[in-house]
């Protein structure tokens, strides 16, 4: 399996698990079982099975369509059988590759936004047409940060997002290249939360800074 991610897979940055790495042994069982029955169909209970035989920790619903994720080619016929073809990186993989490309090679905010298809990273409207969400004023997009904490002139800090999507997560989250929240940035959030988000929040604070 290595020598065909080395020839065929590799160049396209394909990723391969890395075994020794807890959060890749997972990935790297039902690698190694589709790799078995390469390009016929296996269901995910008996990749499932085989974890829990080899790893008993790894428990029962195994999500093996995220190897899609890092570049591996799976078909999915809709009743939970998987199908590697190990030939060929997935189309998913090498369009995400093309974008993120794209878009770290924007040379200004106008080439950024045409990267995002010139709409909002984080909810998809489209630029200089009103949205059903918000009314009938026309989007315009807004160079969001992806991290409040990190300069403005870091053009890779950068995400076009809609002036409503601007406004309502202001400087609170932190946002990864899809535009998608991916941490909090302020105490702003947490003092809206409940009372019991906020006490599981203080409860796993005292147990991280306690260790």
């Amino acid at each position: 399996m290595k020598e065909i991610h080395k020839e065929y897979l590799a160049k396209h940055g394909v990723l391969i698990p890395n075994k020794q790495n807890y959060d890749s042994t997972a990935k790297s069982i039902w690698l190694a079982v589709l790799y078995h029955f390469k390009e016929q169909p296996v269901h995910k209970d008996y990749i499932s099975d085989v974890c829990q035989r080899d790893k008993p920790n790894l428990g029962r619903d195994q999500q093996v369509r995220h190897l899609k994720r890092d570049g591996w080619s799976l078909s999915n016929d809709g009743k939970g059988n998987h199908t590697l073809i190990p030939y060929e990186p997935s189309l998913e993989f090498i369009n995400d590759k093309a974008r993120r490309d794209s878009q770290l090679n924007a040379r200004s905010f106008k080439e950024l936004k045409t990267a995002y298809g010139n709409r909002c990273a984080t909810c998809g409207a489209s630029k200089r047409k009103p949205d059903n969400r918000y009314g009938r004023d026309k989007v315009a997009l807004q160079q969001g940060h992806r991290d409040p904490e990190k300069p403005s002139s870091d053009k890779n800090n950068i995400i076009p997002q809609c002036q409503f999507c601007n406004r309502a997560y202001k400087g609170d989250f932190t946002f990864d290249d899809k535009g998608r929240v991916s941490a909090v940035a302020d105490i702003a959030p947490v003092k809206r939360a409940s009372d019991k988000v906020k006490y599981k929040i203080f409860s796993w604070l005292q147990d991280f800074f306690r260790a």
